[in-house]
């Protein structure tokens, strides 16, 4: 006896059954292959968020450390906002001075000028007193300020601190946070950003922080901040 095959409306059912399950399937997986990345995305935009966060945090953290008598004079804030940027100063190097100095002076001798260069920010102060100046020019171990000294120090009680200015702004037009260290390139701190917003309450010491992703708006970032260097310098012993 001969078999009998398939028929020709038989097999066009059981391909376009085949095609059927094939098309579902293939639409399942770029559903799931879609959902997997996007979902990879989103955790690697929330890690890199966390890190940003971490970094700003670390910064503000160290806002006024070495600073505590020049933040008690009233010289140096520790935090303040200067042209849509937060700036940040700390102490990066302290100097002793050899001689004395006179009102009206804009040279100060050192005994070494390393780790100095002209731009600059340097903050000379004291138990009483105190002042922030830029370098103009350097001269071996001679520094040669922008503006001359308001007032006198003497050699004893006197010091030279090299100040370190952190900047934390908003890139509006490349959408991202930027972290600028004295007079280096800005470095990039998060991309893809909606909007980076920050404040100081100086009365209470706080800073606080806030920041979104253009394709998560609903979802932000906050940080509260508060920098214990500058309420030590501010409180009265």
């Amino acid at each position: 006896m001969k078999r009998r095959g398939f028929s020709a409306i038989e097999s066009s059912i059981s391909l376009a059954l085949f095609l059927i399950i094939f098309l579902a399937a293939f639409e399942f997986f770029g559903i799931t292959r879609s959902f997997f990345f996007k979902l990879k995305n989103a955790q690697e935009k929330n890690q890199a968020a966390m890190a940003a966060g971490d970094k700003m945090k670390v910064d503000l953290l160290r806002a006024g450390s070495g600073l505590l008598q020049p933040i008690r004079q009233g010289a140096v804030e520790g935090i303040a906002i200067i042209s849509n940027a937060l700036i940040i100063y700390s102490r990066e190097k302290i100097y002793s001075l050899p001689e004395g100095l006179s009102q009206g002076e804009s040279r100060i001798a050192l005994e070494t000028a390393a780790g100095l260069s002209p731009g600059r920010e340097v903050c000379v102060f004291d138990e009483e007193k105190a002042e922030v100046k830029t370098i103009s020019s350097i001269e071996r171990k001679t520094i040669f300020l922008t503006t001359p000294l308001e007032a006198s120090y003497s050699t004893s009680e006197s010091q030279l601190a090299l100040l370190e200015r952190t900047s934390l702004f908003f890139d509006e037009k490349n959408s991202g946070i930027r972290r600028k260290v004295n007079a280096s390139s800005p470095q990039p701190l998060l991309d893809d950003v909606l909007y980076f917003e920050f404040a100081y309450e100086k009365e209470v010491n706080l800073a606080r922080l806030r920041f979104a992703f253009k394709n998560n708006k609903e979802k932000t970032y906050e940080l509260l901040v508060y920098p214990k260097n500058i309420a030590l310098g501010l409180k009265n012993f």
